[in-house]
């Protein structure tokens, strides 16, 4: 978006997508790969269905959407929430 200079809507599905794929893999080795010693490591299906069902009506949702609201809007309120976060984790992290 920044460097190419691309419209906000033209790179939300490669980055969602790119997102699912990854969430899909954590998935996968979470579940498969045993951790050493008692440590049980089985994901917790309901709470992933749930976040998944929640995350695709997001998507589809902020697709149709953000056509409608200006793109520095959506810039704007991306970078306030970044760093609303990093500040608060930094907080944090010295408590």
């Amino acid at each position: 978006v920044a460097v190419f200079n691309l419209p906000v809507y033209t790179v939300a599905g490669a980055a969602l997508m790119g997102t699912f794929l990854t969430s899909i893999a954590g998935v996968f080795f979470y579940s498969v790969i045993p951790v050493t010693g008692e440590l049980s490591t089985r994901p917790d299906w309901l709470l992933g269905i749930l976040f998944g069902a929640g995350g695709f009506i997001g998507m589809y949702c902020g697709a149709r959407l953000q056509k409608f609201v200006p793109q520095k809007f959506i810039k704007l309120m991306l970078g306030l929430t970044i760093t609303f976060l990093a500040v608060r984790y930094i907080f944090q992290f010295f408590q």
